[in-house]
């Protein structure tokens, strides 16, 4: 045996122990965050997180030791046998059996010690392995993702303790507001209302002062709840609509029928807001709006006609200014007739009751969100985001895809609850003059940058208000431009904090070079690009992902062209429906396509 290839065996069984010792490393803390250490707030998501944690940990220490093995074999030596290093969890993910319980300091406690054990030794393996697999040019990111791991541990040991301290010496408040007088139920718990805020809740780790908004916004602030639907539509802050949702839920009766009474519109625009309560209010909104509109045509008609009596430049500006306002008004109520219809459709032929999430007509085609199925109940969740010339007042097609698709799902998973929501909620790119602003061109990606802002913030409210008694599954489904948006958003939210499975269309590019840079693994990016769909052909945005080299998994869809992936009995519709209720395994590929997975061919 040459010196090289006993280096590799050296290396191997030195991994190989490492991987002893830390690859179970999270599996106790793992345990301890999914058996009720504490619920309510952000509690599934930790849960969720820290399991994608173990899950990555474990990966790297596999893909060392198998690459390093592959190397001893090509080296003329004789392979080590193969270590399992991934394991299957002990325990199911689960959200817990409540809402909003509380928290046990001593479990919490113990939780913190468990992962403060945990992060030094991670870290000082992913240097080890870093220098190991360097020196023999195998896995090149495993030492790395090992390292960030253990870095991301002890950034939680430190924000968990210090949250917890602030729970310890804050008197609990009860959900409506109230600060308890009496003694607690547990000496060692704290009010549910009191975990939730501050543990991953109002907790301010930025700059944005979105507590002292929520403050203000309890008094009946308009502006201040304004100032939120702006922050909101940003994106920066994945813990905003959490807030929103635990400041929502601790507000008592009087000052929601006051908050509601006066601002419908803006209460219902804020993700984190429950989605039967967005609904009532929307609708009112949506009825008042259908006034508004009306009478502002009607201002502008006889404003018109006066100015039909005048001439002179001046007089000519002005008619141009109220056509203009008229031509917006009159889309803006064809838009809201739309919007109308598309609720109208739900509750019918065993369909859920479909609920209104946003209804925007200041936007310059506005903006709507339907979701068929509450979401806060679902069990399976898609978003559908379209791309090119969408318009709220030409939607007919995006509200019957979304219907479409929850007709596919329940056929599919008729006993569990779907939510099919269709996402209007950004400013497409039209086939208009602003083909030549940078920011509005489908030629460039100014447009779904700004639309992957709110779609983010729109999630994050879909995950802050889902009833973590029901296990969930959400899938996006960009489509065309809505592609792009789609993958500018979901790389901005690693670890499968976005969605769990991602399904580009039609798509012309996703914003990243390969699957895995969206976020979640590549298993769960799926692609389909009908025979005849030029758009899906381009790669006009980074890589092309219906090529192999991109990633993703390619799923059949047929022959048609660019819009014709929703039709009724097509391989294409078939397949997302799968891929919404996560029966993945029935998804059929194209028959020249080669599955793009780890150790599959």
């Amino acid at each position: 045996m040459n010196a090289e290839t006993e280096a590799a065996v050296e290396a191997h069984r030195r991994i190989a122990g490492l991987a002893q010792a830390n690859a179970s490393g999270l599996d106790k803390a793992s345990q301890m965050a999914q058996a009720e250490t504490w619920v309510g707030g952000g509690a599934p998501t930790f849960a969720k997180e820290l399991f994608q944690r173990r899950t990555l940990l474990q990966q790297a220490f596999q893909r060392a030791l198998d690459e390093i093995a592959e190397l001893i074999a090509r080296r003329g030596g004789t392979p080590p046998p193969r270590i399992q290093v991934v394991t299957p969890p002990r325990t199911t993910m689960s959200a817990g059996p409540s809402g909003f319980r509380g928290i046990d300091v001593g479990q919490m406690e113990s939780l913190i010690r468990e992962l403060d054990r945990t992060g030094p030794p991670l870290l000082e393996a992913g240097s080890q392995m870093q220098n190991m697999c360097s020196r023999l040019c195998v896995a090149p990111d495993a030492g790395h993702t090992i390292g960030e791991v253990g870095a991301w541990v002890e950034r939680q040991v430190r924000d968990l303790r210090t949250r917890l301290e602030v729970i310890k010496r804050t008197p609990p408040i009860a959900e409506s507001g109230v600060p308890f007088t009496g003694p607690f139920p547990s000496p060692a718990t704290v009010s549910a209302g009191m975990a939730a805020y501050e543990l991953f809740g109002a907790f301010d780790t930025t700059n944005n002062k979105a507590g002292s908004l929520l403050t203000r916004a309890t008094t009946g602030d308009a502006k201040a709840l304004e100032e939120l639907r702006k922050l909101q539509s940003e994106g920066k802050d994945p813990d905003l609509a959490r807030r929103v949702n635990t400041w929502w839920r601790g507000l008592n009766p009087n000052a929601r029928s006051e908050l509601t009474e006066k601002s419908p519109g803006l209460v219902g625009s804020l993700n984190g807001i429950p989605s039967a309560t967005r609904d009532t209010l929307n609708r009112a909104f949506l009825a008042s709006e259908e006034r508004r509109l009306t009478k502002k045509i009607a201002e502008l008609d006889e404003e018109m006609r006066k100015l039909t009596r005048a001439s002179g430049f001046t007089v000519d500006a002005q008619r141009t200014v109220a056509q203009q306002e008229r031509d917006h008004a009159s889309a803006m109520l064809k838009a809201a007739a739309e919007v109308r219809a598309a609720l109208g459709k739900g509750g019918k032929e065993g369909r859920p009751p479909a609920l209104l999430l946003l209804f925007d007509a200041t936007a310059p085609h506005g903006r709507a969100v339907v979701s068929y199925g509450d979401p806060d109940k679902a069990h399976h969740i898609t978003t559908y985001v379209p791309g090119l010339t969408t318009q709220v007042e030409n939607s007919t097609e995006d509200f019957r895809r979304s219907l479409t698709v929850w007709d596919q799902a329940n056929s599919v998973d008729p006993l569990k609850k779907t939510a099919s929501i269709a996402w209007l909620g950004y400013d497409a790119p039209q086939l208009d003059p602003g083909l030549v602003n940078p920011d509005k061109t489908v030629a460039m990606s100014g447009a779904a940058e700004k639309g992957a802002k709110e779609l983010l913030s729109f999630v994050d409210g879909v995950h802050s208000t889902h009833d973590p008694e029901v296990p969930t599954h959400l899938t996006m489904v960009g489509h065309s431009y809505g592609s792009l948006t789609t993958g500018k958003a979901a790389a901005q939210r690693p670890f499968g904090t976005f969605a769990d499975d991602l399904v580009f269309v039609g798509s012309p590019g996703v914003g990243v070079e390969q699957a895995v840079d969206l976020g979640i693994d590549a298993e769960h990016v799926w692609v389909g690009a009908n025979d005849n769909d030029l758009v899906a052909k381009a790669g006009w945005f980074t890589a092309n992902p219906s090529k192999s080299e991109f990633g993703a998994i390619r799923f059949r869809t047929g022959e048609g062209g660019h819009s014709d992936y929703w039709a009724k009995e097509k391989d294409s519709l078939q397949n997302i429906g799968y891929i919404v209720t996560g029966i993945t395994e029935e998804v059929s590929s194209p028959t020249e396509y080669a599955m793009i997975l780890a150790g599959k061919q």
